[in-house]
């Protein structure tokens, strides 16, 4: 490189117009997406919520009445709160979307302050309903539709009635954790129900099934900042481990729910 060769990347660089050739794809992020972590299980540790915020989870969404029941689950608004005493917000969902009503009920003096309430329409589940998407908004709560493509056409007769809630869509897949970054639009849509459209995109996307995260399982999830009032974070990096002469702490086992809690298969 010659001196005015030299000369004009200096000027360029002090313009702010040549990019740091040393950012890694975990520096990079989808300017409107943001993590999300979705679980059924029992969390007992305040700390784990601090963890999940301190590498960018920013909405928490559990399962809120007891599996198999309407009833209120009994963690359900002691984990409600170590979430927001953590900075995250939250949502709640029920696997029975009939139970919508006691889903919301079970968040308790927490209630407002939910994001969402997802009405879930997956294999083994009944249809939807407009009374119970009304129901949800009557309650104060926004309601969405938990589905997939491969799910919804035989569930709801690919019907486009409910293009008009907000869409959080499935399409799991194999996700390293360590290089993850939040994207709404990965993996690439498919349009059905009047969804994942350009006029009509999905708000968020389940992407891993059950990732042990600090010893929990949950489901990762990407989801449009602006639907959550946020703005994307930018990637954390995962500390490396400080030298230590102390014997290591042994690495945490997951936490599970009791068996009829467990989701295994929410696709």
């Amino acid at each position: 490189m010659n001196k005015n060769h030299l000369a004009a990347a200096f000027a360029l660089a002090i313009l702010g117009l040549i990019a740091p050739t040393n950012v890694t794809s975990a520096q990079a992020a989808t300017p409107s997406s943001v993590k999300v972590v979705d679980s059924a299980n029992i969390i007992t540790d305040p700390a784990w919520f601090t963890q999940a915020y301190n590498e960018g989870i920013r909405l928490y969404v559990m399962h809120s009445t007891a599996w198999g029941s309407c009833a209120p689950w009994e963690h359900t608004q002691a984990q409600l709160k170590m979430a927001l005493d953590a900075g995250l917000k939250i949502a709640v969902y029920t696997r029975d979307a009939t139970c919508w009503q006691g889903g919301i009920a079970a968040a308790g003096p927490y209630q407002s302050q939910l994001q969402f309430f997802a009405l879930d329409v997956e294999t083994g589940s009944p249809p939807v309903t407009r009374a119970m998407v009304d129901g949800v908004r009557a309650m104060g709560v926004r309601p969405v539709i938990y589905s997939g493509s491969g799910m919804w056409p035989s569930i709801m007769n690919n019907s486009s009635a409910f293009a008009d809630v907000p869409l959080w869509d499935t399409n799991a897949g194999a996700v390293n954790y360590s290089g993850w970054l939040a994207d709404i639009e990965a993996p690439a849509a498919v349009a059905y129900g009047g969804w994942n459209t350009a006029a009509n995109p999905r708000i968020g996307v389940q992407q891993k099934f059950e990732h042990n995260l600090n010893g929990v399982l949950v489901d990762l999830n990407s989801f449009d900042a602006t639907f959550l009032g946020l703005t994307a974070t930018a990637p954390v990096a995962v500390p490396a481990a400080p030298t230590s002469t102390a014997t290591p702490a042994p690495t945490p086992t997951p936490t599970p729910a009791p068996a009829k809690v467990r989701i295994q298969h929410r696709r």
